[in-house]
């Protein structure tokens, strides 16, 4: 997984989606990103719901100013969120990118799966 620092992201004036919010640290995103990958795979979450996860918690932004961070707008955010619309993996991709995470392939096999999780030889 490719780590994206803060400092990368570049954004001159932060809308944080409440001033209680505070900001995590790299081991902290790292393993929140980690735990929602895990929900996203195993069928919790959906990838709306994971985006919004991220979006609010890891990079404290409104959907507004993280649609001007991705280059996409704002109603494009609040679909994907709300798992409405059929988007391209390219659009996907830019609006994971700050999380260091892109569309890829899922294992249907819950074996495969595991064996992913564990890094087991695949059999």
């Amino acid at each position: 997984m490719e780590e994206v620092d803060q400092k990368e992201l570049n954004l001159p004036s932060r809308k944080r989606t409440s001033k209680t919010t505070k900001g995590v640290s790299n081991f902290e995103r790292n393993q929140k990103i980690r735990e929602i990958i895990f929900k996203v795979v195993t069928s919790e979450l959906t990838q709306g719901q994971a985006l919004k996860i991220l979006r609010m918690d890891i990079i404290g932004l409104k959907q507004d100013a993280y649609a001007k961070l991705v280059k996409v707008s704002r109603k494009t955010i609040s679909e994907i969120e709300n798992d409405r619309g059929n988007y391209t993996a390219d659009v996907i991709n830019k609006v994971f990118k700050p999380f260091g995470l892109k569309v890829g392939l899922v294992p249907q096999s819950t074996h495969l799966l595991a064996a992913i999780f564990t890094k087991q030889d695949f059999d």
